[in-house]
């Protein structure tokens, strides 16, 4: 018969890593500045964040800051444990980036003008398009799209160590 306290030792092994790993935590909107352009986030349907393995939180007022940030990193890639965009469809809700579904429609226009807008993973790209047009995107593609957009010689970001 085990003991209480391996069952314990057993259920704190289990428990801790859990509890010790990095989550976005919520934007302050009208508060927070975006970590790339350094402009208030206030609209509550762009926000993005990134979240390193150390768990510092990195807000943006839109995803192609996010994405511009990230394209920007020289040092540091490795230390990125998550990244988050805003639902569209639900205002402050964040979800992961590498889920979300993504428009690329003037019809929504995004804070930075790049009309990048993201939506919950269980979206219907069909309703989407039906109901804004445009294209949908995925991560990928939207790391694609910023990365042909960026201005040449912008300045590096880098996560601290």
């Amino acid at each position: 018969m085990r003991s209480p306290a391996l069952r314990l030792a057993l259920l704190m092994l289990l428990v801790l890593p859990a509890a010790c790993t990095p989550e976005p935590r919520p934007i302050r909107y009208g508060e927070d500045a975006c970590a790339h352009c350094i402009m208030t986030v206030s609209d509550a349907r762009y926000g993005a964040e990134l979240v390193t393995t150390t768990g510092k939180t990195y807000v943006f007022d839109s995803i192609e800051c996010l994405a511009g940030y990230l394209l920007q990193e020289r040092d540091g890639a490795d230390r990125v444990h998550s990244l988050w965009v805003t639902d569209f469809e639900q205002p402050g809700t964040l979800v992961p980036a590498q889920d979300a579904v993504f428009l690329h429609s003037p019809a929504l226009r995004s804070p930075m003008g790049m009309n990048l807008t993201a939506f919950a993973p269980t979206a219907d790209p069909a309703r989407l398009r039906a109901e804004h047009g445009g294209e949908i995107l995925t991560w990928d593609d939207v790391l694609a799209l910023v990365r042909t957009r960026q201005p040449a010689g912008d300045h590096a970001h880098t996560l601290p160590h």
